[in-house]
């Protein structure tokens, strides 16, 4: 008996869950972090005309990187909760994040023209950006909850689709259509995991595809239809709203397959595309590194997506399962979309690539994101039953 204790308390040490932590993933987000930094300080440095000479500027790379640091330990930190806890979190998380994006309409800070921050004190926050991860958490303790009691009609699925359309509303009136895309994207994945029947997938994509008008005529602004037109037509006005779209193909064009060498770009030393470190920084990838260095980036985040789901398969929780799941599709949205717009397939929406992007927001959501696939992986025989999750 006293042996078998022991062997609890060691599962449950803090040394123990280290040794046990998925680190082919976390080395595998390292690569990606380390790599960006790289991007980035590329990025920041420019050649002096007068003397051909390199300038560095490591301050994007710095920033980008230390804030990296920051967060991993956060995310490892945060990977030791239990699930359960995760779990408690959920609905107050959720409900939090919706009153927040009500407030935004009362209260909200103007930047650049777009109402998605709030303010507290010295804090400016987007709610949006909590929902990326409250929304699959949810659905994941809503189901959990539906499944434990034997429930699996066609409501509960009705039910969770409303549950994402709610934030996807409120988000899209701010206007943010990127990451309106995502939230949408990330419940409807959650609900498709849960194992929705393929009739209820097809008759919801059908509801999906008549809304599209009314949501483009009536929902939309102005410059939003505008994006959508130009990703067909981006000639049509190519000094002005197709403008960063065509210099961005230009840019991956003239990589070819090897790239014209690190901090050699082009575009990016006559400063052609505007915020190129930020949504549009794969275009800096594609042109130093070509057609091989990007493909590379692209294997590298399908290895860290094709690891994400190989936890979520490996939970015996539902909870566990559909949280990891969602987490994962919220980053295969991520990089989808950001691809998608800056090679023309999709509009432009503001939507960076993950640690490899320059920004703060979207690395505190990833790495949380991550620090909740490692507790995933941590908890993955617990089906959480004993701890009253119904």
């Amino acid at each position: 008996m006293i042996g078998r204790r022991d062997t609890i308390l060691r599962r449950d040490s803090l040394i123990y869950k280290l040794t046990q932590l998925h680190w082919f993933l976390l080395l595998t987000i390292v690569a990606l972090a380390a790599f960006g930094t790289l991007i980035l300080l590329s990025a920041g440095s420019l050649h002096d005309m007068a003397t051909n000479k390199l300038a560095l500027n490591p301050d994007l790379a710095l920033n980008h990187l230390s804030r990296f640091g920051v967060m991993l330990i956060v995310a490892l930190l945060v990977s030791l909760l239990p699930l359960r806890l995760w779990a408690a979190i959920a609905y107050p998380a959720y409900a939090v994040g919706v009153v927040m994006l009500v407030m935004v309409d009362f209260s909200g800070v103007v930047v650049k023209g777009a109402e998605r921050w709030l303010q507290l004190g010295p804090l400016r926050f987007q709610p949006s950006e909590l929902m990326k991860l409250a929304v699959p958490l949810c659905l994941a303790r809503y189901y959990h909850q539906m499944f434990t009691a034997g429930r699996n009609s066609l409501w509960i699925h009705i039910w969770a689709f409303l549950l994402v359309a709610v934030p996807t509303g409120l988000i899209l009136r701010q206007p943010d259509l990127g990451t309106a895309m995502m939230v949408m994207g990330t419940g409807c994945a959650v609900i498709f995991f849960a194992g929705i029947s393929l009739r209820v997938v097809v008759a919801l994509a059908l509801m999906v595809a008549a809304m599209v008008p009314v949501v483009y005529f009536f929902a939309l602004h102005d410059y939003q239809r505008q994006r959508i037109e130009t990703m067909f037509n981006p000639e049509a006005d190519p000094q002005g709203a197709g403008y960063q779209l065509q210099q961005g193909m230009l840019a991956i064009g003239s990589g070819g397959l090897t790239g014209k060498g690190y901090m050699e770009g082009a575009q990016k030393e006559l400063d052609y595309i505007p915020e190129q470190h930020t949504d549009f920084i794969f275009t800096i990838v594609a042109e130093e590194f070509g057609f091989f260095g990007s493909l590379a980036v692209l294997v590298a985040w399908g290895i860290a997506l094709l690891q994400g789901m190989g936890i979520a398969g490996s939970s015996r929780s539902t909870f566990g399962g559909l949280a990891a799941a969602g987490f994962v599709s919220t980053l295969f949205l991520y990089v989808v979309i950001n691809i998608g717009m800056v090679v023309g397939l999709l509009p432009v929406v503001g939507i960076p690539l993950p640690l490899i992007s320059y920004g703060g927001t979207v690395i505190v959501t990833v790495m949380v994101g991550f620090g909740l696939l490692m507790a995933v992986h941590l908890n993955r025989t617990n089906d959480m039953t004993l701890h009253g999750l119904v």
